[in-house]
């Protein structure tokens, strides 16, 4: 992912988030220009560190932005079971974007009977 396309992806998340440039440039300390010129691909990729506070602001996982921003290597695969996140009740991720508790309710009760009707059969 180029600079460009990367600044248009973290744009999609703020206004995900209707978050406004001023208040996430208020919220990382950083101008409402520096923010712009990220998002139009004419600053380049941000930091690692700068992506720290990205993650925070936008509530996406900082692994996320930093596969996205071409920091880490996307093609290894991370294996975890999907029971235990929900048994911890971890924030789970879709896209980069934070499930609500309801959606992470969903999902369990979905999963789980496509499971049973899979060993069903």
């Amino acid at each position: 992912m180029n600079s460009k396309e990367f600044g248009q992806y973290l744009r999609t998340l703020r206004k995900a988030k209707r978050l406004t440039i001023d208040e996430l440039a208020a919220e990382l300390g950083v101008s409402n220009a520096y923010i712009s010129q990220i998002e139009t691909g004419k600053k380049g990729i941000p930091s690692p560190e700068l992506l720290k506070q990205f993650h925070m602001a936008l509530d996406v996982t900082y692994e996320h932005l930093m596969e996205k921003a071409g920091y880490v290597d996307a093609s290894l695969p991370l294996s975890q079971d999907l029971y235990s996140l929900f048994k911890d009740n971890q924030a789970l991720y879709y896209r980069g974007i934070r499930l609500t508790p309801n959606q992470q309710r969903l999902l369990k009760d979905l999963l789980e009977e496509f499971i049973s009707s899979s060993i069903d059969t």
